[in-house]
């Protein structure tokens, strides 16, 4: 875990509002370097003793599952009702929890149940019933993420996905100067039958099955996977024009070849 990240614990919980809490994050870790870490299946490739020994100290952003292996290591946990197990942070205590709602009753959900909760942010764009409409007007179909940073409005655009949700945003918004991304492989292309854009498949995980998913279990469609990865690529060239170093470690991230890849 960063060494500031107890600081920011409390100083963003002195606020009430959420836009006063995301206030104090704006470059609080400005020039550091962040990882975003993500449940894909590359994620196996890794000991978790040996992902927390080459991040321990750095700045960790931690989406879903992936702050199982990342337990005191974790700076930020983000996460939403979607494919959603019930987490534990006895040992992350200072671990930041943003929570994506996109859904009314979600927040009643999150008090009821006692979940930790440090940030609410709400999605908007994900409610178009035609699958293929929805991915089209997202940030991955439009290429807009310069419309959604966190300076401009606490409104998350559907990405599709927490990735392109929060984030990369979330990363922004801290000030850092590089951005790279483990375990985030989108989805395997070969999984699906044809060329069916609403064909829908359960894709593969660094944890084993579905077994552990107690709530929304959710697959990808041919067009949503498709369409991330063709939007790697204009991503990387607008964090590059903010300055921001991006680069991906995964062995399975079908993203164009002239995304950087890196190793751990």
């Amino acid at each position: 875990m960063h060494k500031r990240t107890s600081i920011l614990n409390k100083q963003i919980n002195q606020y009430e509002d959420i836009p006063d809490r995301v206030n104090t994050l704006k470059d609080f870790y400005k020039g550091e370097d962040c990882y975003i870490v993500t449940a894909g299946p590359s994620l196996k490739n890794y000991s978790e003793e040996y992902l927390k020994k080459k991040l321990e100290g750095k700045l960790v952003l931690s989406i879903k599952q992936a702050l199982n292996v990342l337990k005191g290591v974790s700076d930020f946990h983000i996460l939403n009702f979607t494919n959603f197990e019930p987490y534990s942070y006895l040992d992350s205590p200072d671990t930041l929890v943003v929570w994506e709602i996109f859904e009314q009753y979600h927040p009643e959900m999150i008090f009821k149940n006692n979940l930790k909760v440090d940030l609410m942010l709400p999605v908007v764009g994900n409610h178009e019933t035609d699958i293929v409409k929805r991915i089209d007007a997202s940030q991955a179909g439009q290429l807009n993420f310069e419309n959604w940073t966190l300076d401009k409005t606490l409104y998350r655009m559907y990405g599709p996905g927490l990735m392109y949700e929060v984030a990369i945003h979330l990363a922004v918004h801290l000030g850092v100067r590089s951005i790279t991304t483990v375990g985030w492989d989108i989805g395997d292309t070969s999984k699906f039958t044809g060329d069916n854009l609403y064909q829908d498949v359960w894709q593969d995980h660094y944890y084993e099955g579905e077994s552990n998913i107690r709530y929304a279990k959710t697959p990808m469609n041919f067009h949503e996977v498709n369409t991330v990865v063709n939007s790697v690529e204009g991503l990387s060239e607008w964090l590059n024009s903010k300055k921001i170093k991006f680069q991906i470690i995964s062995d399975k991230n079908p993203c164009s070849v002239n995304v950087k890849r890196a190793l751990l």
